[in-house]
């Protein structure tokens, strides 16, 4: 069984550092691989200001913000990234193409004993693995945003990943103090994309119906449910507050009156025509001016901060 002594991210982008700096605070050496020498070093200041902050919230010790900094080794140059790495894990731009030929270049640069994941967050696993040839040692793991703050890898499998492989992942994520979950089977948008999609969908209907307005969708959300997900889950809050035979009576009453569109919002189409983007271009449904984008971006840490243990990098 492969023992995990080094790991490589391959892109230092929003995602890629957060990712490396996880594995670097769980004890293990880092390689950060970029083409852009200016890109890694912004990723080292931005991870150093990650555990800062943390240290600040007493979640990381402040003793060991210097020696995981130190763990994280950068470069250019692909080869000298993977050659050498235990487990590998992509995080370029979400496009099938370039995904693809970052694993047909770490198929060849790495040792067969390497593991290779994606950061994908709606690629199917067995799109990546069968430009290689070592399709039972690739899966996916995908780290939600910012990973430093939010505990959830999903790994994703394809019918060729290999059980050990799987085990492999979710122990050494686990160890870490992640909160992985394990995908059986492959699906689009894996688990939480995919209900944070029906989500969506049906929040923009209630909008187009006219039935409210996005910034009340957005305060029912956080004024009801939004407090209870963070410790119960859709299956528990069923099973403690109503019953299965309760949701049957409702399902019966609102199923049919719900979204099912598979088409994009026209409100979203409108917003696009209109570059009413967000934070991208300053304006949407909310005023996202620099100070409103800081101001927000602020609340954001400091609740998620809230959410982890100051004793403990094991939050579940």
């Amino acid at each position: 069984m492969t023992k995990i002594r080094q790991v490589t991210v391959v892109g230092a982008g929003s995602m890629g550092h957060g990712i490396g700096q996880e594995f670097a605070a769980g004890g293990y050496k880092v390689v950060l691989y970029d083409i852009d020498e200016k890109k890694l070093d912004s990723a080292k200041k931005r991870i150093k200001d990650n555990l800062l902050e943390l240290s600040k919230w007493k979640i990381y010790p402040s003793s060991e913000v210097e020696p995981t900094t130190d763990r994280i080794r950068t470069t250019t140059s692909l080869d000298d990234a993977a050659e050498q790495a235990d487990l590998v894990v992509e995080a370029v731009f979400e496009n099938l193409e370039i995904k693809q030929q970052v694993f047909r270049d770490l198929d060849r640069i790495c040792s067969q004993r390497t593991i290779l994941a994606s950061n994908t967050s709606t690629l199917m696993p067995s799109s990546l693995a069968s430009v290689t040839n070592r399709p039972d040692r690739v899966l996916v793991t995908h780290f939600y945003n910012p990973p430093y703050l939010m505990p959830l890898v999903e790994v994703a499998r394809s019918e060729l990943t290999s059980d050990t492989t799987v085990e492999i992942v979710y122990n050494l994520l686990k160890s870490m103090g992640k909160g992985p979950v394990i995908l059986q089977k492959e699906i689009l948008g894996f688990i939480a994309t995919r209900l944070q999609i029906a989500l969506f969908r049906e929040a923009f209907c209630i909008v187009e119906r006219g039935v409210a307005t996005p910034q009340d969708v957005d305060l029912a959300v956080k004024n009801s449910f939004g407090r209870r997900l963070p410790v119960a889950g859709p299956f528990e809050m069923c099973e403690f507050n109503d019953g299965w035979d309760q949701i049957e009576q409702i399902s019966n009453y609102v199923y049919s009156d719900l979204a099912s569109s598979d088409e994009l919002s026209p409100i979203i189409k409108k917003m696009i025509d209109r570059n009413e983007l967000g934070v991208k271009s300053g304006k949407g449904f909310y005023d996202w001016s620099p100070e409103n984008t800081e101001r927000w971006r602020k609340r954001m840490v400091e609740n998620l901060m809230k959410f982890l243990n100051p004793t403990s990098r094991n939050n579940l």
